[in-house]
């Protein structure tokens, strides 16, 4: 009795500590920008990358998965018997028990889904400059994705830095002359070959072109 004890202890206190682990990186993963711009715009949440995180989590959920095997074996028979014995006093607590997780796990889907619902809806409006072909005489790269600011982006297709924050702004973009590129992409969450596309168009209605 007593090295059961023992033992069940130390599994309570190993999947406290793994919950706790799994919960941290999974904030971080959820508050995380997609892989690219992470490293882009070197990302970290408490010290650690994102690549970390995803380590972290995923390690520590196979912990837990194992933990919770070996609680179910050591404990399976003692939860019986409570059921057993709750299920003759009261069977409207024990549904009330069964019922109340369930409703927490729907409604914490649901403001999820509004969540992301709401984040389509924002981007929606630049889905039609997804394309992967630049305009006719504008063609930005990858590594002015990356690296440019505003300021250099306009000087490198010889059109107005003013104009080109201007078109943005109507684009539901504010963006600044020093603000780069990529730092723009994290802040609105944008898809990269759609913000690529649209930054394209807009210098050509500026009448920009190739250096």
């Amino acid at each position: 009795m007593r090295a059961s004890a023992l033992v069940r202890s130390i599994v309570d206190l190993l999947l406290t500590v793994t919950f706790i682990v799994i919960a941290i990186t999974g904030i971080g993963l959820y508050l995380a920008p997609s892989g690219r711009i992470a490293h882009t715009v070197n990302w970290t949440f408490l010290g650690m990358d994102k690549d970390t995180l995803t380590l972290i989590h995923t390690y520590f959920g196979f912990v837990m998965i194992a933990l919770v095997a070996v609680h179910l074996v050591i404990g399976f028979r003692s939860m019986l018997v409570m059921l057993k014995s709750a299920l003759r006093s009261s069977k409207l607590k024990v549904v009330a028990a069964l019922l109340v997780p369930l409703l927490l796990i729907a409604g914490g889907y649901s403001v999820f889904a509004a969540y992301s619902g709401e984040e389509e809806e924002q981007s929606t409006g630049l889905e039609e400059y997804n394309t992967t072909e630049g305009v006719e005489g504008v063609y930005i790269t990858g590594t002015m994705m990356k690296y440019y600011t505003v300021q250099e982006l306009a000087d490198e297709f010889h059109v107005p830095v003013d104009g080109l924050i201007e078109k943005l702004k109507e684009r539901g973009i504010e963006a600044t002359p020093d603000e780069s590129l990529a730092e723009i992409e994290y802040k609105y969450d944008l898809d990269r070959e759609e913000f690529k596309a649209m930054l394209e168009e807009i210098i050509a209605e500026l009448g920009g072109g190739g250096s």
